[in-house]
C-alpha cells in the first residue's frame, strides 16, 4: 500500500474509522446497563431479574445468529449489512427513550440480538479483513479493537455528562437514550459515505463447493484446542460482563450517585484501549497463553477483593484499585483470546468455522450473566448479593486459569510432532 497517494490513505483511513464508530455505537444500546442498571430499574418499573431476562432475550437471538450471520455476510453486500444494521438499531432506541412496558422491552432486545449480530458481526469482521492485507491482519484488528474501546470511552464519557445535566432521572435517561440512538445513525451514514462496494476489495469466497462448512465443522469439531477456546473464552466474557456491575455495585454498596456510577464506568471504559494494545504486545513476547493466564490471575485477585470489601465511604480509593485491575485484566483477555488460534496451530482453512464455533460457546454468558446476578440481588440484597456473586467470578477467573494452562500445555506437547 506504499503507491497509494495522500488521497487514497485518507480514505482507507476513514474506511478504517467508520468501522470503528459502528463496532462500538452499535452496542451503545444494548449494554446500557453497565451504566445506568440502577436508573433503568427504576424509570422502567422493572425488577433487576427482568432486567437480566431483558438482556437474556438479547442473548439468545445473538446466539443462534452467530453462524447464520457468517453465511449472510458472503451473500449481501457488506455496506448493505453494516449499514442495515445500525440505522434499525437507532431506530429501536428511539422506541426505547418512549418507555415502553417490560413486553415490548424483551421484543425490542430481541430484535437487537438480530440487528447488532445477525446483518452486523460477520459483516464487520469481513470488512475489517478486508482492509488489511495478508500480512498485517493482528495489526488491523488491534486498531480496531482499540479504536472501539477509545469511542466506548467517549461516548460514556458524554452519557454521563448528558445525564448528569437533568435534575430527573428519567429525563436523563431518556437524553442518554436519545444520545446513544443518534450515534448509531451517524455510525450508519458514515458506513454509507466511506465504506466501498466490496467488489471494490476482492471477495473473501474462494470455493464454490457447498459441502465445505459441513465438512469444515466436522474438522474443528474434532479439534480439543478449538473446545478449550471456547470455554476460555465464555469465562473471560462472564468476568467482562461481571464488570458491567460495577457503577451499581458502587451505588448500592457503597451509597454512591448515579452519576458517580457512570463517571466510574466511564473511567473503566477508558481502560480498554490501553489494556488491549499492552496485552497484544505481551502476548507476542510470552506468547498467548501465559498472558491469559496472567489476566486470569488479576482477575482472580481482584475478584475476590471485591467480593470481600466492605461498603464503606472510606474505602472507596481500595475499590478503585480493585476495579481497574479486574478492568485491566478482563480487556487484556478480550484482546488476546483469539490470539490463542495462532498459537493452537488452527489451520487458516478453517480459521472461519472454528471462530464461529467458538463464538457460539463463548457467548453464551450473554444469556445467563444478566438473570444470574438479578436473582442475587433481589434475593439478597445488593451488598450480599454483589458478594456471592463477585465469589463465583472470583472462581470462574480460576476454571479459566485452569483451561488456559491445560491447552498451554497442550500446544506444548504438540510441538515436537509438528517439527
Amino acid at each position: 500500500m506504499n503507491d497509494e497517494g495522500p488521497s487514497s490513505r485518507r480514505l482507507r483511513w476513514l474506511y478504517m474509522a467508520s468501522l470503528i464508530l459502528a463496532g462500538d455505537s452499535i452496542y451503545l444500546l444494548v449494554y446500557m446497563r453497565q451504566s445506568f442498571q440502577t436508573s433503568m430499574h427504576e424509570v422502567f418499573e422493572i425488577s433487576y431479574t427482568q432486567l437480566g431476562i431483558m438482556n437474556s432475550m438479547y442473548g439468545l437471538l445473538a446466539i443462534t445468529a452467530y453462524f447464520a450471520g457468517g453465511w449472510l455476510s458472503d451473500r449481501v453486500a457488506t455496506r448493505t449489512l453494516l449499514s442495515f444494521s445500525l440505522f434499525a438499531t437507532g431506530l429501536g432506541g428511539y422506541y426505547m427513550a418512549t418507555i415502553p412496558s417490560y413486553p415490548m422491552l424483551l421484543a425490542l432486545h430481541a430484535f437487537w440480538g438480530v440487528s447488532t449480530i445477525l446483518t452486523f458481526w460477520a459483516a464487520l469482521v469481513k470488512a475489517t479483513r478486508l482492509w488489511g492485507g495478508s500480512d498485517d491482519q493482528g495489526r488491523t484488528f488491534g486498531i480496531l479493537d482499540a479504536g472501539r474501546g477509545l469511542v466506548g470511552a467517549v461516548m460514556m464519557t458524554a452519557g454521563a455528562w448528558v445525564f448528569s445535566r437533568s435534575a430527573l432521572a428519567a429525563d436523563g435517561l431518556v437524553d442518554v437514550i436519545l444520545l446513544y440512538a443518534t450515534a448509531s445513525m451517524a455510525a450508519g451514514l458514515c458506513v454509507l459515505a466511506f465504506i466501498p462496494p466490496d467488489h471494490a476489495h476482492g471477495s473473501l469466497t474462494h470455493s464454490d463447493n457447498s459441502n465445505a462448512p459441513a465438512g469444515q465443522l466436522r474438522v474443528v469439531a474434532r479439534m480439543p484446542a478449538v473446545w478449550l477456546q471456547a470455554l476460555i473464552i465464555l469465562m473471560a466474557y462472564w468476568l467482562y460482563l461481571g464488570s458491567f456491575e460495577f457503577a451499581t455495585f458502587a451505588e448500592k454498596v457503597f451509597d454512591q450517585d448515579k452519576v458517580f456510577g457512570a463517571s466510574l464506568s466511564a473511567f473503566r471504559e477508558w481502560l480498554r484501549p490501553v489494556s488491549a494494545i499492552a496485552a497484544g504486545f505481551l502476548a507476542d513476547r510470552i506468547r498467548a497463553s501465559r498472558a491469559v493466564s496472567i489476566a486470569f490471575i488479576t482477575s482472580a485477585v481482584g475478584y475476590g477483593a471485591l467480593a470481600l470489601i466492605p461498603g464503606r465511604a472510606d474505602l472507596l480509593w481500595m475499590l478503585w484499585i480493585q476495579i481497574s485491575a479486574v478492568a485491566i485484566a478482563v480487556f487484556a483477555l478480550r484482546g488476546i483470546y483469539f490470539a490463542l488460534m495462532e498459537e493452537s496451530k488452527i489451520p487458516l482453512l478453517v480459521t472461519g468455522t472454528a471462530v464461529g464455533l467458538v463464538s457460539t460457546i463463548g457467548f453464551t454468558a450473554d444469556v445467563f450473566a444478566y438473570p444470574m446476578v438479578g436473582w442475587f440481588l433481589d434475593n439478597y440484597g445488593p451488598a450480599t448479593g454483589y458478594q456471592y456473586y463477585f465469589s463465583i467470578l472470583a472462581g470462574a477467573s480460576v476454571f479459566g486459569l485452569f483451561l488456559t494452562l491445560t491447552l498451554g500445555w497442550q500446544n506444548q506437547r504438540g510441538k515436537p510432532r509438528e517439527q
